[in-house]
């Protein structure tokens, strides 16, 4: 029952933003958005107390620059060097996250997946080559460098996160991942609508996309290390 209430109130503050995003409500985007990622490093804080304190650490640093870039991004849509800010916040939080899915790797003892069939890095390398061609041309020199970065970064991640593969729990494997390529594919959304053509919902599906990333992400490192 207060698993079912802590995600009941989950579940009011995705729906609160949402819909804020949906009717271009500001004030209740601007006031539930902030809390998901408060939320989701909470949850993750209770239930991780049997969990290796780098994994923890590097779990919370990831979670916390996520939760200031969302701020940042808020105020992306009036003044650009806000929005620049919250991709550098993103671009610190992709890299923690890559050390902390590395951590879970060390920590099992097995070989990175990677290693044995690399040639499946192709497909990020082939996904980035795709989406920074089509940007290109919208972006000017900083930008160019500034995605370009970010981009390498946030493919990084979900490599990393592939990467452990046959290392840990098989669910713990499956949220993760899952979680990383939609991450990957709520920035791409990002990048499309502020860059190239405007996406309908785009506020709708970015957040959706985005949040269940991060759920996902953190629901997968307690699967690995708790029952």
């Amino acid at each position: 029952m207060k698993k079912f209430l802590i995600h009941f109130l989950f579940l009011i503050i995705f729906v609160g933003d949402l819909t804020g995003e949906l009717f271009q409500i500001k004030w209740l985007d601007y006031s539930f958005k902030p809390l998901l990622l408060i939320w989701i490093g909470g949850y993750f804080l209770l239930n991780a107390k049997h969990i290796d304190k780098k994994i923890v650490q590097l779990a919370v640093f990831a979670f916390a620059f996520s939760l200031v870039g969302d701020v940042l991004l808020i105020f992306g849509e009036k003044q650009f060097i806000f929005f620049v800010l919250g991709l550098a916040s993103f671009l610190v939080a992709q890299l923690g996250y890559i050390f902390l899915f590395r951590r879970t790797i060390t920590l099992s003892g097995k070989k990175p997946f990677l290693k044995k069939k690399p040639y499946l890095l192709i497909a990020y390398i082939a996904f980035g080559l795709v989406v920074y061609t089509i940007l290109y041309n919208q972006l000017d020199a900083v930008l160019r460098m500034a995605v370009f970065v970010y981009m390498v970064a946030l493919l990084g991640m979900s490599s990393m996160a592939l990467n452990r593969f046959g290392n840990g729990h098989p669910i713990s494997f499956s949220y993760i991942f899952i979680g990383s390529l939609l991450f990957v594919l709520s920035d791409t959304l990002i990048a499309i609508n502020k860059f190239l053509v405007p996406i309908p919902y785009e506020g709708v599906l970015i957040m959706t996309t985005y949040i269940c990333a991060q759920y996902l992400i953190m629901r997968g490192l307690l699967k690995q290390y708790t029952l």
